[in-house]
C-alpha cells in the first residue's frame, strides 16, 4: 500500500516478479485493496482511489441493478470510438467498470469530475468539459460546456435520467443540466439511456429528450411490459441488464 499511495498505481506483472509470488496470489491482494475501497482495477493493475480533490466512496453506492446496467452498457461500446458519460451514478458504474474490463482504451468525453478522475493514471484519454461547477453533484454545466461540445463528435452518448415516460421523453431535475443533455443528445451519433426502471413513470423539471432521440435504453428487468411495449413502439431498443 505504501508504494502504491506513493506513485498512485502498480502494475501486477511488474509486482509479482518485485516481491517472488504469483500472479493469482498479486491479483488476490489486488482485489481485497478494491473491496477495502483503496483501489480501481485497471488493465494489467490498479491504481490508488485515494484523491485529495475527490471522493471515490460514492463508486460504492452503485446498488446491483446500477452494475448489471453497466455491463451491458459497456458491451455496446464500438473500438476505438469516442464516447460521452453524462454526470450521474451509473454512468460513474460504467466508467469504473470500463477500466476493468480488459477493453482497448478509448476517448471519454464527461462533464462530471468523478467520472474523468476515475481515469486518472490510466491510458484511456479523458475530456473533461468546462463550465460552471454544480458542488452538490461534483460536474460542471453551462455555456461554456456547451460551446465545448460544439467543437467535439461523439460516437455514444451514455445518459441517465430523473424520470422517463416514454410518450413523453426523458427528464432531469436540473435545469442547466437538461441545456447540456440537449446539447450532447445533438452532437451524439447514438444516444443510450442508462437508468432503473424505478424512473419510469415519473417525470421531472426538464425534458432533455424525446423518444425519437434516443436509440436504446438501458435497465433493469423490472421494467413493465407497458413501458417496454411503448418504448418498442417508438423504435428504440430496450435492453434489460441481468
Amino acid at each position: 500500500m505504501e508504494k502504491l499511495s506513493r506513485t498512485g498505481r502498480l502494475e501486477a506483472a511488474e509486482e509479482a516478479g518485485l516481491l517472488n509470488v504469483s500472479n493469482m496470489t498479486l491479483w488476490r491482494d489486488f482485489k481485497f485493496f478494491e473491496e477495502q475501497g483503496l483501489a480501481l482495477r485497471t488493465h494489467g493493475g490498479i491504481i490508488s482511489a485515494a484523491n485529495e480533490h475527490l471522493s471515490f466512496n460514492c463508486i460504492s453506492k452503485a446498488s446491483d441493478f446500477q452494475k448489471k446496467i453497466a455491463k451491458t452498457a459497456i458491451s455496446l461500446i464500438p473500438r476505438n470510438s469516442t464516447i460521452m458519460l453524462s454526470a450521474g451514478t451509473t454512468t460513474l458504474e460504467i466508467a469504473r467498470q470500463l477500466i476493468s474490463s480488459g477493453r482497448p482504451p478509448i476517448t471519454i468525453v464527461t462533464n462530471s469530475l468523478l467520472v474523468a478522475a476515475i481515469f486518472y493514471k490510466t491510458d484511456f484519454n479523458a475530456i473533461l468539459l468546462g463550465g460552471s461547477l454544480r458542488r452538490n453533484s461534483m460536474d460542471l454545466t453551462g455555456p461554456l460546456s456547451e460551446k465545448n461540445l460544439d467543437e467535439l463528435h461523439i460516437d455514444m452518448l451514455f445518459t441517465g435520467c430523473d424520470g422517463a415516460i416514454p410518450e413523453e421523453g426523458f427528464f432531469t431535475s436540473d435545469l442547466s443540466m437538461a441545456e447540456l443533455e440537449r446539447k450532447s443528445v445533438q452532437r451524439s451519433k447514438t444516444v443510450a439511456v442508462v437508468t432503473e426502471s424505478r424512473k419510469f413513470g415519473n417525470s421531472s423539471l426538464a425534458k432533455f429528450a424525446s423518444a425519437k432521440d434516443v436509440q436504446t435504453v438501458i435497465t433493469d428487468r423490472d421494467l413493465s411490459n407497458a413501458d417496454r411495449t411503448m418504448l418498442e413502439k417508438s423504435k428504440i431498443r430496450v435492453l434489460m441488464a441481468h
